[in-house]
This record gives C-alpha cells, sequence and structure tokens, in this order.
C-alpha cells in the first residue's frame, strides 16, 4: 500500500521517527471510535505496513491500536530497546495484568512517558502511595496535573481532581483527556454550564473524542436544547453510523423537538385564529377606511391578510393614506397584507444565487472555519452548501463549533448545511 493511499491516522506509523506514547494513544481511540479509519487500519494490518527499517515495532503498534493484543505482542517478540518494552507494557496494562506491566516500566530508566503510564498502571491498581512518589518527583507539565487529579479522583477527593484537571488544560487547553474528565465531575455536581464548556474541548478537538460529544449531547438534551443535542449525536454518527447509542439517543432527542415544535405550533395555531377573527372595526381606523373595507367584504383581520397590497389600491377610493393606515395597524401586530397568500416553499431568487457566488468573507468567519472551508477547496459561499454537516464533522480540524459557526453563518442568508437523514 502506498504512502498516499494509507488512512490519514496510520501516516505515523510510516513518516518520521517513532510516535510518542500519547500519539499511539490517539490512534488507538481513532482506530475504536471512527469506523471508517478502523477499517482501512484493519485491511493495512492484513496486508503489512510498507517495508521499511523497525517494521516489527510500528507493526505492533498497528495491531494495539486495533485491539489486536495478542498480535502486537507477538510483533514484539524480538524487540528489546525501551520503546519496544515500553509498548509491551501497554498492552499488558490493556490486559489489566498490572504486575506484569508495573515489572516491565521499572526495567525503563530512560523514557520519561513510561514513567507516566507506570503511574497509571499504579493508579488503576490502586497503589496511590507509589503513584504519588512518582508524581513528586515529576518535572510540571500538563501530564503531571492531569495524572494528580486522576490520582486524587480514584482516592474521591473530587474538588482536588477538579482542580488538578483545570491546570492540566490551563497548561494544555486541548487535553481531551483532562477535558472529558472534568466534564463527567462537573456534570456530577450540577455545574452544567461549565461541564458544557468541557466537553465541547472534546467536540472541538481533533480527532475528537466522542464519549465527551456524547455526554455534551446528553446534558443539552436535559437542558431542553434539542437541536444542539441532535448536532452532537450527528457528530458521533459521522464517524460510527452504527453507534447503537447515539442512534436510540438522536431517536429520542427528535421526538423530543416533535413533540416540542407540536404543542408550540398547535399553541401559535390557536392564538392566530384568534387574532385573524377580530373584527377590523375594533381598530382606530378612520371612516374613510372602514368604509372602503366594508364595500370589498373585508370585515376580520383574516379577509385583510388574504389581499395583496395592489388589490386594495386598485379598489375605487383606497388611496395611499388609507393603505398606509391599514399597513401600520398590521405591523403593529406582527402583520402584512398578503400574508396568508404567500408560499413558504420557495426555489433561488436572484438575490439567492448572488449570494451564492460571493466569497467566504461575507459570512466572517473565525480562521478556524476559514481554514477547514479553505482546506476543502471552498472559496465561495455555494462551495460550502454541498457538503453535508457528517461531511464537515470528518473535515481535518473540524468540529462541533466550526459546524455549528456554519450553520448559523448560512442561515443568515437564508441557506444552510445538508442534513442527511439518519436512521
Amino acid at each position: 500500500m502506498a504512502t498516499a493511499s494509507l488512512p490519514q491516522s496510520a501516516k505515523i506509523l510510516i513518516e518520521g521517527d517513532r510516535p510518542s506514547l500519547g500519539a499511539v494513544r490517539v490512534l488507538r481511540r481513532v482506530a475504536a471510535q471512527d469506523t471508517y479509519e478502523q477499517k482501512e487500519l484493519a485491511e493495512l494490518h492484513r496486508s503489512g505496513l510498507p517495508a521499511k527499517v523497525d517494521k516489527d515495532v510500528r507493526s505492533a503498534i498497528l495491531a494495539y491500536a486495533l485491539d489486536y493484543l495478542a498480535d502486537a505482542e507477538e510483533a514484539l517478540a524480538d524487540v528489546k530497546d525501551s520503546y519496544g518494552q515500553a509498548l509491551l507494557g501497554l498492552i499488558y496494562a490493556e490486559l489489566d495484568e498490572h504486575d506484569d506491566a508495573l515489572a516491565i516500566f521499572d526495567k525503563i530508566k530512560d523514557m520519561p512517558e513510561a514513567v507516566c503510564e507506570k503511574i497509571r498502571v499504579l493508579i488503576s491498581s490502586q497503589q496511590f502511595e507509589a503513584a504519588e512518589k512518582l508524581l513528586d518527583d515529576m518535572a510540571d507539565s500538563a501530564e503531571r496535573e492531569f495524572l494528580t487529579g486522576l490520582l486524587y479522583e480514584a482516592q474521591g477527593a473530587v474538588e482536588r481532581a477538579i482542580s488538578f484537571y483545570e491546570g492540566a488544560l490551563e497548561r494544555e487547553p486541548e487535553h481531551v483527556e483532562a477535558a472529558f474528565k472534568l466534564g463527567v465531575l462537573l456534570d456530577r455536581i450540577g455545574d452544567d454550564d461549565m461541564a458544557v464548556e468541557y466537553y465541547l474541548v472534546c467536540a472541538d478537538v481533533h480527532p475528537h473524542y466522542l464519549p465527551g460529544v456524547i455526554n455534551l449531547g446528553i446534558l443539552y438534551d436535559e437542558r431542553g436544547e434539542a437541536n444542539a443535542a441532535i448536532d452532537c449525536f450527528r457528530q458521533v454518527l459521522a464517524y460510527n453510523p452504527t453507534n447503537r447509542r447515539a442512534l436510540l439517543l438522536l431517536r429520542d432527542s427528535k421526538a423530543s423537538r416533535s413533540m416540542y415544535y407540536d404543542e408550540r405550533e398547535e399553541r401559535e395555531r390557536e392564538r392566530m385564529e384568534k387574532i385573524l377573527k377580530t373584527p377590523v372595526n375594533d381598530f382606530e381606523l378612520s371612516v374613510r377606511s372602514r368604509n372602503c373595507l366594508a364595500k370589498m367584504n373585508i370585515f376580520t383581520l383574516g379577509d385583510l391578510i388574504s389581499i395583496s397590497e395592489q388589490e386594495m389600491l386598485n379598489y375605487k377610493n383606497f388611496g395611499e393614506t388609507s393603505l398606509r393606515e391599514v399597513k401600520e395597524m398590521l405591523d403593529a401586530r406582527g402583520l402584512r397584507l398578503g400574508q396568508l397568500r404567500e408560499h413558504e416553499d420557495r426555489g433561488l431568487t436572484k438575490a439567492d444565487q448572488k449570494t451564492l457566488g460571493e466569497s467566504l468573507e461575507r459570512l466572517e468567519l473565525s480562521s478556524r472555519s476559514m481554514k477547514v472551508l479553505e482546506s476543502l477547496g471552498c472559496s465561495k459561499i455555494g462551495d460550502v452548501v454541498h457538503y453535508s454537516d457528517l461531511e464537515l464533522y470528518r473535515a481535518e480540524g473540524s468540529g462541533q463549533s466550526v459546524v455549528q459557526e456554519l450553520s448559523t453563518a448560512l442561515g443568515a442568508y437564508g441557506l444552510g448545511l445538508k442534513k442527511p437523514e439518519i436512521r
């Protein structure tokens, strides 16, 4: 398989130096949550990585990412250096073979990342004192802050855990594990607003952290923000169309929204019926205007907004002064002449067509959104509306904030992104 045809996430296996253990974790996350990348990575595993030096180590990383842990361990059989042993430690940790993982990490003296992995294992196996001792010897960093938060959370010290997770994000704003942990803890203690902020990091960082996106959608739904919840579940399904949990949550959010809109529309319909039955004589119109309306068989507001402005002017003795008086009366009530004869559905007007041909600068987007669109080859507004929200979620550098910004910006011109049905 040529390098150019490799899945994007697999480029770290071919290009440059060995990936960091953190990058290995990210690759495993991608394989777990993105069915499209997972399929391509699995095919790469079957066909084998392109021949090159260090193939055993790279093959082990790929197998580990796909959760083929036996294959990963086998690939490392003859790899004795620290990096290979650290990968073996990751495998044992994933299998909950804590003693074996710790024995391996104990022997590695020249990899600071291995110390971080050892601390994770110590916390998982509730060896808190040993973990704290190692943390005391670590240099200040986002990872040290995060691991300290992990330690305090495991010990039930929630407030201290929150403080250290916040410290991790201050040092590294896209530390997605810290953001997810903060979202969960703050949601649990009822601080919804801050939980949303941290879950949004999960929805915007690339690659996205989809468990955080699902939690964000659930939180939106609980707050009655069904449209925002639906956007989150669609973002998850853009990566895994068969995610059962996201599909069920999407269905429930749609039902909730439909119920809300049905009730609202019924109230609005009843309100409008009452208004339309109101006699025009109830309003302060001149005698001349009232007489003209009566001769035209216009007795209620419903009758009045069923006729066009031009039809009124065509009637004998109904002039500009009377027209202005009627329009002002209707405008004060949010109504207009000809309203009941207008059609909701319409094709693209000349104004719409002109807007589609205009430069993206007219949308006044953030630099992040502009970079995403430029990477897709978009230069005009019309280029953007050809994409669906699902396609945009998967674009490099995109996320919930980008898609929401684009939807809002396009909506200001009566346009929108495609939103294909998900069942």
